[in-house]
């Protein structure tokens, strides 16, 4: 999953595991994971067994490695504190 965006107007928030952005698009509006070094940056995800893991791009680290449930948990928490 690659996702594209700036976040340098966006409301940010961060939780547990990750800190998270609400892009919005032509398509309406998308939580999505960034990194707090490179808000620039895209990030990339992508499965890692039962697990996902999410690396940035510009900076070519790892931002994180969870279990799925526990990153939709998260980006659910992250939906409502960034769509209030």
């Amino acid at each position: 999953m690659k996702l594209p965006f700036r976040a340098s107007t966006r409301r940010t928030c961060t939780l547990a595991l990750f800190t998270w952005v609400c892009i919005e698009s032509e398509s309406g509006k998308e939580v999505v994971p960034i990194c707090p070094t490179h808000v620039h940056s895209k990030v990339r995800s992508g499965s890692f067994g039962t697990d996902i893991i999410l690396v940035c791009e510009s900076g070519k680290h790892l931002l994180g490695l969870c279990e799925r449930n526990k990153f939709e948990a998260e980006q659910e928490q992250a939906k409502a504190k960034l769509n209030p």
